[in-house]
């Protein structure tokens, strides 16, 4: 007798329980919907919200875009050291930063080749020998050329200088924020040329200005950061890179687009 009333007690316990457990459940399914609800509810656009989007964009983008860009040009090697060892939120990621230079300058530079009118015509295309056809074809399709030749840079700098100490992947990241900040470099190289002194910015003399100034940025971003992690014989091996990339550099925008040219360009003929 007594063994049964204990069952039907314990019975009476677990249904109780069950049904706080059953309360508990339809509470939170209640704040569920509640949440859902609410976040259905979708403001109209008044100017107020775009104006606070537009308020919120540039703030962050000043933020991490503009402290990522002055660190890769003044302090390039401790820069590169704080993002690798782990602090990162303080920099913009290494891809959205050389789309986002990437297109600055672009805009930037067809902005002053249409304002002062440095179109190439057909005609002129047509008298152009191949070499300046082969500069004008990089300057109008720079993103691919300019893709190629860091993930090659990449693999000089690993192979030559970086190797134990970083790994592949990391030479290739920083590489991209070099690229960035090389590309931020013409785009306010266009600004004085195009701008201020009134220069045509799409001349083979400009071109080799640009590359004077990639060699220059490439061995202050190497030196500044391998002098910080101690690398053995580093002026050689400064130099070999040097030497290494301002050839590879030197065929790929030369003979890249030369290349491109004769082979579609044929086959369009």
């Amino acid at each position: 007798m007594l063994c049964k009333r204990s069952c039907f007690f314990q019975a009476l316990y677990l249904l109780k329980k069950l049904g706080h457990l059953f309360k508990l459940r339809s509470y939170f399914a209640r704040q569920i919907l509640f949440c859902l609800r609410t976040k259905s509810r979708v403001e109209k656009f008044t100017a107020s919200i775009v104006l606070a989007e537009m308020l919120h964009f540039f703030t962050h983008f000043e933020k991490g875009f503009l402290h990522t860009m002055w660190g890769f040009i003044a302090k390039p090697g401790i820069t590169s050291i704080n993002f690798l060892h782990g602090k990162r939120k303080q920099y913009q990621s290494p891809v959205s930063y050389l789309f986002i230079c990437t297109g600055l300058y672009i805009l930037l530079h067809n902005f002053i080749i249409n304002h002062y009118h440095y179109h190439v015509s057909a005609a002129s295309l047509a008298q152009m020998n191949l070499k300046e056809q082969a500069n004008v074809l990089l300057r109008t399709h720079f993103s691919p050329f300019i893709i190629a030749t860091l993930a090659i840079c990449s693999f000089i700098i690993y192979f030559v200088i970086a190797k134990p100490i970083f790994n592949f992947t990391e030479v290739f990241i920083l590489s991209l924020y070099g690229g960035g900040t090389y590309i931020i470099m013409l785009f306010c190289s266009d600004i004085i040329l195009g701008f201020f002194f009134k220069v045509n910015v799409i001349t083979p003399e400009v071109f080799l200005w640009q590359t004077v100034l990639s060699s220059i940025y490439n061995f202050w971003f190497c030196f500044n950061l391998f002098t910080k992690v101690g690398v053995h014989y580093l002026w050689l091996k400064l130099f070999t890179t040097a030497i290494l990339m301002a050839i590879i550099g030197l065929i790929l925008f030369s003979y890249l687009p030369l290349a491109w040219i004769y082979l579609f360009g044929k086959q369009q003929n």
